[in-house]
């Protein structure tokens, strides 16, 4: 039985297959700048978190109330999270980096998680800047996601979120309880990754 590719290997196969399309329709690529735009948005893309409905109820029940940090926004599509960093920098080894965060508030107690970084490799995960310090925070689960691509970029999911060891001893300490554990699914995770910044695209 092969054995299956790892999900660093995975995208890059993808990759390669969407720049060889690139490289036969640079019309049509050229067709969609906007050249008359200065304010950009240089984005890639972004990736969209669906909170779990469990782990939604639960920070319900905390009384613990999710919150959006700009640049990211809630759309239908779930929370998005702007990508910062070309592909090409993801096939030379760096994270999935992203702007903005998720802010977790209870009376008069606020956590804040940003600046989320997607490590793809065996062991693939999320971290963020919490209090200063970047701290794993989602062990990542790619076995489901599926890879599709095409002349402007990438999609890349379902990827599943579950909490760390040390998120959840950290959330447990921030808000004096012990309902956070590790494992818990947060939610699941879509990648949609451009080869162009956004603005290219004059969305």
């Amino acid at each position: 039985m092969p054995t299956p590719a790892r999900p660093t290997r995975r995208i890059a196969l993808a990759l390669a297959a969407v720049l060889a399309v690139v490289a036969l329709v640079p019309t049509a690529a050229s067709a969609h700048r906007n050249h008359g735009d200065w304010k950009k948005d240089t984005s890639f893309g972004a990736t969209a978190l669906v909170l779990d409905q469990g782990a939604a109820a639960a920070l319900q029940s905390l009384g613990v109330t999710p919150g959006v940090i700009s640049p990211a926004r809630a759309r239908n599509d779930g929370l998005n999270f702007p990508i910062t960093n070309a592909f090409a920098t993801v096939l030379l080894g760096s994270p999935i980096k992203h702007a903005g965060g998720i802010s977790l508030t209870a009376g008069k107690t606020r956590v804040e998680l940003t600046d989320f970084w997607i490590n793809l490799g065996a062991q693939p995960d999320l971290t963020a800047m919490v209090g200063g310090q970047r701290a794993p925070i989602l062990d990542l689960d790619f076995s489901e996601a599926k890879v599709k691509g095409g002349w402007r970029g990438l999609v890349i999911g379902p990827v599943t979120g579950r909490l760390t060891q040390v998120a959840a001893d950290a959330l447990n300490g921030a808000f004096g309880v012990t309902a956070f554990t590790k494992g818990l699914v947060l939610g699941q995770a879509t990648v949609n990754y451009s080869l162009y910044p956004r603005w290219y695209w004059h969305k």
